[in-house]
């Protein structure tokens, strides 16, 4: 599907896009903030404007924003492309119609950990003690970590989550590794260019049980109103 043509069936069924974008939550530390809107009007082939915005102060967030992610839905199909050239007036945002979408895969609410309030995953590697990292992101089947080096870890595993709910509860659950992504710096040294390993990205699918899985679909809610809450408080 084109996205002119998504745009148009989206305005002509008035049906809602999400958008994603980078929210500063602390300091130095960005998340991913999320909203809704609809589309007012679109010109011609090229530009696009955007209205009924929600949470309320969204479009204050989108101000500085370069890059918005964008996902909806079409007769049961849920695609994604990234919106930029982007101009706020009033009420109101104009984009940039993307060349291309893409499909979007997945079906779980995945949030990012508050740096006050975090969540571990404790793993038990090959041939050496129970290590801890924080969690980069979560959903209900699903955990993004990063790790300084490469770990030895089998396809299939038992690792525990630590949750700040309810004061703080601990849970188990099986878990397969889904990617490993090894993120390289680029540097250059004389004229020329180098590379260094920086770490190593890890996605793990969790097969929690139902009320395990349950605790961790609370916390999501409840980080994602807090998410939604630091929005709305935007000036």
């Amino acid at each position: 599907m084109r996205p002119l043509d998504a745009f148009r069936y989206l305005k002509d069924h008035d049906l809602p896009l999400i958008l994603s974008f980078p929210l500063r939550e602390e300091k130095d530390r960005f998340i991913t903030g999320k909203g809704t809107c609809y589309i007012e009007e679109i010109h011609g082939s090229s530009r696009v404007t955007f209205w009924r915005f929600a949470p309320s102060r969204l479009l204050t967030s989108l101000k500085d924003v370069r890059t918005i992610y964008t996902t909806f839905e079409i007769k049961g199909d849920t695609y994604g492309c990234r919106l930029t050239d982007i101009l706020i007036e009033g009420h109101r945002m104009i984009a940039g119609i993307p060349d291309s979408l893409k499909p979007f895969l997945r079906r779980f609410l995945r949030v990012e950990p508050s740096v006050k309030a975090p969540v571990l995953v404790y793993l038990k590697p090959s041939h050496r003690g129970t290590v801890a990292f924080l969690v980069r992101d979560i959903s209900e089947q699903g955990i993004g970590f990063h790790s300084p080096s490469i770990l030895e870890l089998e396809e299939t595993l038992v690792c525990g989550v630590g949750l700040p709910i309810e004061g703080r509860i601990f849970i188990l659950s099986k878990a397969s590794i889904i990617h490993r992504t090894e993120s390289e710096q680029k540097r250059t040294e004389g004229g020329m260019r180098r590379f260094h390993v920086d770490g190593v990205s890890y996605g793990l699918e969790l097969f929690a049980g139902p009320e395990d899985a349950n605790k961790i679909r609370i916390y999501v809610m409840q980080r994602e109103i807090e998410i939604r809450n630091k929005i709305q408080e935007q000036w």
